[in-house]
């Protein structure tokens, strides 16, 4: 825990609150489920009870998954040596790196669901060309086990919820041969997202 003094911006009452700097997914299940509800960000201002929401850097953890994923809130990094962190054992781990909180929130449920982030993000780049709405933002929903098709939130330039758009199964079995193929640096935490597949797919089209 850390403790921090944040200003409310509707009343301007500056108070003192904890903030969680690290998360073990094991081990904390209530922050985990906290961050999947959008509520491990949102503060109640004591004095005019109002809500607003204060990202800040975590560093999340599934020690027995060896992977850590890292919330850089409005970073624009698109790699960060885990040495720097300060914290030891990440080298062997599958570290990523997301600027939202919805970006780690999509990241703990591909984890849930046992799917490859990689290969999501290349699922995402071909809906959005069928979509033919370059500018949509795409996030996984959940894994639909009695159709075996995934689902995704589409959300507009502006970030506004437009609806949903389903991918077969077997579209994301093809691809994860794809994007196994597109390797990471070791102990860096990652974005992997949709910019990260437009670059590969781009770059590999260039070869």
């Amino acid at each position: 825990m850390q403790e921090a003094t944040l200003t409310c911006p509707h009343c301007q009452h500056a108070g003192k609150h904890e903030l969680h700097p690290f998360l073990d997914l094991n081990k904390h299940p209530k922050q985990k489920l906290a961050i999947l509800t959008d509520s491990l960000f949102t503060v109640n201002c004591p004095s005019c009870a109002k809500q607003f929401t204060v990202l800040h850097e975590l560093l999340v953890v599934d020690e027995k998954q060896h992977i850590g994923l890292l919330l850089a809130p409005q970073s624009e990094v698109r790699e960060l040596d885990g040495d720097g962190i300060g914290r030891q054992g990440l080298q062997s781990y599958t570290l990523r790196l997301v600027s939202t909180a919805a970006g780690l929130k999509e990241k703990i449920l591909l984890l849930d669901s046992n799917l490859d982030d990689r290969t999501i993000e290349l699922c995402k780049l071909y809906l959005t060309m069928y979509l033919q709405k370059p500018d949509a933002q795409l996030y996984f929903a959940e894994y639909q086990t009695q159709t075996d098709k995934l689902l995704f939130s589409v959300l507009d330039g502006n970030g506004a919820l437009e609806g949903s758009i389903e991918c077969e199964d077997e579209l994301y079995e093809q691809l994860l041969q794809t994007a196994q193929q597109f390797p990471l640096k070791p102990g860096f935490f990652t974005a992997v997202d949709q910019r990260w597949a437009y670059e590969h797919i781009r770059n590999s089209a260039d070869q």
